[in-house]
């Protein structure tokens, strides 16, 4: 890149962060220009003959059925600005309930070296499912067997829950291999991220199988005592918990019915109290209650941060 075209880039960043301020000595905007200097190849996008786009691409979606499974899940892999133009593997971030959008959503920036550059893997019901399927499908997939839930889920069929076990298999030892085949894909940077139920799930991985993923972001589980069960029983085997954790809910769900009655918060801060106290040395923690945020909006906010805390930016 010519150095006029790096003066221009990083004038443009500038002025797209000093916007609106009336007046900076000259040698002040010297020194910030020299401080938010970017990496030579992120700067090398900003040049007329980058090859690289602005954002990064979604490839066809995808059915598979698990083994044992009566139902597809729909797959939709999002590829980085700059994959197609390198040779190099990228970190990889498993979501469920199908939320690639919400993950789009939390890389923004990714392409011009504002958040890390990810290949995203959204995995559950495809987008024509109704609201009742689509709660049929998670409440088996995110829990394991009824007999490990507590008095919470006391009312549920014992057979419609039970599949968390086949669905973890189904992402890490089906899915994961098939997948790293067609993809450039770093098997030793595995994220996961779930929300609510999702949630649940990630702490059922974490607490039985934490080697499945490196990262998790888990964002408003629900019903802690079975967690609280499962940590205690890890414990009794293992001195050490190996996984980078983003863990997190509203603030706003405290109060209200549905969502205080499922402990949502409660759940978040008794799963980090224990933690904590544990002190796994190769664990490591950040704990969110993000403000004002119900169980519904703290989803993308939750999805973003945690991005940010587990991979920098």
């Amino acid at each position: 890149m010519t150095t006029l075209v790096q003066q221009v880039t990083r004038g443009v960043l500038l002025a797209l962060i000093l916007c609106g301020v009336s007046a900076i000595a000259e040698e002040e905007a010297d020194d910030m220009a020299e401080v938010m200097r970017l990496p030579d190849d992120v700067m090398a996008r900003f040049s007329p003959d980058s090859k690289i786009p602005r954002r990064g691409t979604v490839d066809p979606a995808r059915l598979v059925r698990a083994e044992g499974w009566e139902w597809d899940h729909e797959v939709r892999v999002y590829l980085p600005a700059s994959y197609h133009h390198t040779d190099r593997a990228y970190p990889t971030l498993w979501v469920t309930d199908n939320s690639l959008e919400l993950m789009q959503a939390a890389l923004t920036g990714d392409a011009i070296g504002f958040a890390p550059e990810l290949i995203v893997v959204a995995v559950g019901a495809p987008g024509d499912t109704n609201a009742a399927e689509f709660q049929r499908r998670r409440s088996y997939e995110f829990i394991p067997d009824k007999s490990l839930m507590g008095p919470m889920f006391a009312p549920m069929p014992a057979e419609a829950l039970g599949g968390a076990p086949g669905f973890l298999d189904f992402l890490v030892n089906q899915l994961r291999p098939m997948l790293a085949e067609e993809y450039r894909m770093d098997l030793d940077d595995q994220g996961y991220a779930g929300h609510s139920g999702g949630g649940q799930f990630g702490l059922y991985v974490l607490l039985n199988k934490p080697e499945s993923f490196d990262k998790y972001i888990i964002s408003s589980p629900a019903a802690y005592q079975p967690w609280l069960d499962m940590e205690e029983r890890w414990h009794e085997n293992n001195k050490d918990l190996k996984a980078k954790v983003f863990l997190s809910a509203g603030e706003a769900e405290a109060a209200h019915p549905v969502w205080s009655g499922s402990q949502i918060v409660s759940t978040v801060a008794t799963m980090a109290e224990r933690l904590t106290v544990r002190g796994y040395p190769s664990l490591e923690l950040t704990v969110k209650i993000f403000p004002d945020e119900d169980h519904l909006t703290v989803m993308p906010i939750a999805y973003t941060r945690g991005i940010r805390a587990l991979w920098g930016m």
